[in-house]
């Protein structure tokens, strides 16, 4: 998917074509490349970007599921993994996602801000899917408890950012196997801090 949008917002051709300068001049490369960053295709890329992944975000809902049913000691079959995408979960989380993503999408340029933006929101995902709460209630109690925790929750993101995406460095298909690291991280952090019964 992501190809395809480079392509098709020329992004992908106009790399290729200032390629050349990484070698031979670095500096009007950079330069060049900021401008592409910069450009209304690349926003507009970045944009479908967040909806397209906003359409698949469920599945990370599905994990929880998952998770739940093994610690319930009951049997997990395939279906489980779309429970994000049953009733109205789909355009709940599509939803979440698309504010979550449109939010991060301004603060991961300055690094920081982008990681405390991920690591406030972690529990957001499991609380929208565990207990009736609205997505305001969500985020009011997300940012609460994770303040109250914020070392040993940035500590644990760290890990589970670093290690769900070390997949990519094998062949990528790794990343299908390390992926999941990250909502079980979530999932674990969500039972210590959260004593509810779940639904």
């Amino acid at each position: 998917m992501g190809k395809f949008l480079m392509n098709y917002y020329e992004i992908t051709p106009k790399i290729n074509s200032i390629s050349p300068l990484m070698y031979s001049d670095p500096e009007a490369f950079t330069a060049q490349f900021q401008e592409i960053l910069l450009s209304e295709n690349f926003k507009y890329f970045s944009m479908m970007i967040i909806v397209a992944t906003a359409i698949i975000y469920p599945l990370n809902i599905g994990f929880f599921k998952i998770y739940q049913k093994k610690d319930e000691n009951k049997e997990v079959n395939i279906n489980d993994l779309f429970a994000g995408f049953s009733g109205s979960n789909f355009f709940k989380f599509f939803g979440y996602y698309l504010l979550w993503g449109g939010i991060y999408f301004y603060l991961k340029p300055l690094v920081v801000p982008g990681f405390l933006w991920i690591v406030f929101t972690i529990f957001v995902a499991p609380l929208l899917y565990f207990t009736p709460m609205t997505l305001v209630e969500a985020l009011k109690i997300s940012f609460k408890v994770v303040s109250g925790n914020i070392f040993i929750v940035s500590a644990c993101s760290v890990l589970a950012i670093l290690f769900s995406y070390s997949g990519l460095l094998i062949f990528f298909f790794g990343f299908l196997l390390t992926f999941p690291f990250w909502n079980a991280i979530i999932y674990t952090l969500f039972k210590s801090y959260f004593r509810i019964k779940f639904v």
